[in-house]
């Protein structure tokens, strides 16, 4: 009883200092993107080692992602959200929904944990467990579809461990360090969503 009342009120006392909150979690929350977001952004995707994991060879500039962010904020389609460390209030990363089909009711899901400091800690897990509650419990999707390396065993892993199923190989999708890689196309329809409840 007691340890309830004492989550109870922690969980009250973090939700006041949490900075624009929009889907929680325990270790983690979710907030919108927001233009100040362009520095954090930027930074992260500069970074050599994200910028090899995530593919991306061009460098960013703060204009360039302070363009980007004015974009996807007026963008129908998409839904863009920071990882924010609960307890740090430190943002993390990024998640979102892009290509969002109201009619389809589908989504291309999205995620990147821009502080290598940060990864293996469960952050990427636990924002892609709130992301597909989000979109089966509110947004009312039937799909969800992502892309991930071949050679991404951990993302792999937890995609799986959520519910994404393997539905196919994009063979040589991307280049990097002088390679060809496969990219695995993963889906989640509600059905399957409601079996790992």
């Amino acid at each position: 009883m007691f340890m309830t009342i004492y989550t109870l009120f922690r969980n009250k006392f973090w939700i006041r200092d949490l900075e624009n909150p929009f889907l929680i979690g325990e270790k983690i929350y979710l907030r919108p993107v927001e233009p100040e977001d362009a520095k954090f952004l930027s930074k992260g995707e500069n970074d050599p080692v994200v910028r090899d994991a995530l593919f991306l060879a061009l460098p960013v500039s703060l204009t360039n992602e302070q363009e980007k962010i004015e974009q996807l904020i007026k963008s129908k389609d998409a839904i863009i959200l920071i990882i924010v460390e609960k307890e740090t209030n430190q943002s993390v990363g990024q998640t979102a929904f892009f290509r969002i089909d109201f009619i389809s009711r589908a989504a291309v899901f999205y995620l990147a944990i821009l502080d290598p400091a940060c990864w293996s800690k469960r952050f990427g897990s636990e924002a892609t467990k709130l992301m597909v509650d989000y979109a089966f419990k509110t947004l009312n999707l039937n799909r969800i579809q992502l892309h991930v390396c071949a050679e991404n065993t951990p993302a792999i892993k937890i995609y799986e461990r959520v519910g994404f199923i393997k539905e196919g190989v994009l063979r040589q999708a991307m280049f990097r360090n002088g390679n060809y890689v496969d990219f695995w196309v993963m889906g989640m329809l509600r059905d399957d969503w409601l079996v790992h409840q």
